[in-house]
């Protein structure tokens, strides 16, 4: 039991994709209307004279309502289906709500079709069940294949990169100092540029984490992530690895992955810095160098 709870709680990649979407959604249309026009179980032998129409139908309405559960709730609840929070468990949770809002809506228009042909009709209850024998299974198999693929290849990935990853001398220092004004320019942190280790953003502020004997210090400021990023463009080391996070390569001595994407780690930093997709690996290799 605490290792499938464990497992509900495993990092997960929320496809934000419209064509990703479109694929899954055709595939389980695909699939369902298959099924049901080969096997034809629970009583679908009776309907053989529209078995064809009214399979394929159920596939279509599979189809198109598998893609707005994928796309409307992800565009309306945004920081729910935020990918940096997303889990196996919270993929599985919008499964079973998916299932269930499509399940309703083919059982509406299947009593719908067959009350014309005088054909048995299902109970509400009694079609969903159907609906999640057919679905929930395949669909929990490739939740866990797909999961254990990303992360096998995000691991794979990093081995290449700390293969190839140079010694990072972080004695080196940039012997620059360079200051930041808040937005209403009223407040402003003047740092040694070399002593930055990370700034990650607190609603409008921002908080500057700089090494200072040997201790992360933090220094808060009222500004933007995008204004600071623009302000240490010139310093290569120093990058913006994610929407939330600007950090300094030269404090990374080692970097995880997970199905989520990858992580930056450091003896300096007590958190996981993660790193935007929008990164490929050459781009992870040309900062770790």
């Amino acid at each position: 039991m605490k290792k499938f709870i464990k497992w509900l709680t495993m990092p997960y990649y929320f496809n934000p994709s419209i064509k990703f979407k479109l694929k899954v959604s055709f595939s389980l249309g695909l699939f369902i209307f298959l099924f049901l026009y080969i096997f034809r179980p629970f009583y679908l032998n009776l309907f053989k004279i529209i078995i064809l129409e009214y399979t394929l139908g159920i596939g279509i309405i599979a189809f198109i309502s598998t893609f707005l559960i994928l796309y409307v709730p992800a565009f309306i609840f945004k920081d729910y289906f935020n990918e940096d929070n997303w889990t196996i468990g919270r993929n599985l949770f919008l499964m079973v709500v998916g299932i269930t809002i499509m399940g309703i809506i083919v059982w509406y228009f299947s009593n719908l079709y067959t009350a014309s042909y005088n054909l048995r009709k299902f109970g509400l209850l009694e079609f969903l069940s159907y609906m999640f024998l057919i679905t929930l299974i395949p669909l929990t198999f490739f939740v866990f294949i797909n999961e254990k693929n990303i992360r096998e290849r995000r691991e794979k990935k990093v081995l290449e990169i700390k293969e190839i990853k140079k010694e990072i001398d972080i004695s080196k220092k940039l012997a620059s100092e360079i200051s930041i004004t808040s937005d209403n320019g009223k407040e402003v942190i003047t740092f040694n540029i070399d002593d930055l280790v990370y700034v990650t953003s607190q609603g409008n502020y921002a908080s500057f984490f700089l090494l200072q004997e040997n201790d992360l210090k933090e220094k808060i400021l009222r500004v933007t992530l995008t204004k600071i990023a623009t302000e240490l463009k010139e310093y290569s080391k120093i990058i913006r690895c994610h929407k939330s996070y600007i950090v300094n390569v030269n404090y990374i001595t080692d970097i995880s992955g997970n199905a989520r994407g990858y992580l930056l780690e450091s003896e300096f930093i007590p958190i996981s810095i993660p790193v935007s997709r929008s990164f490929s690996k050459q781009s992870l290799l040309r900062w770790l160098q």
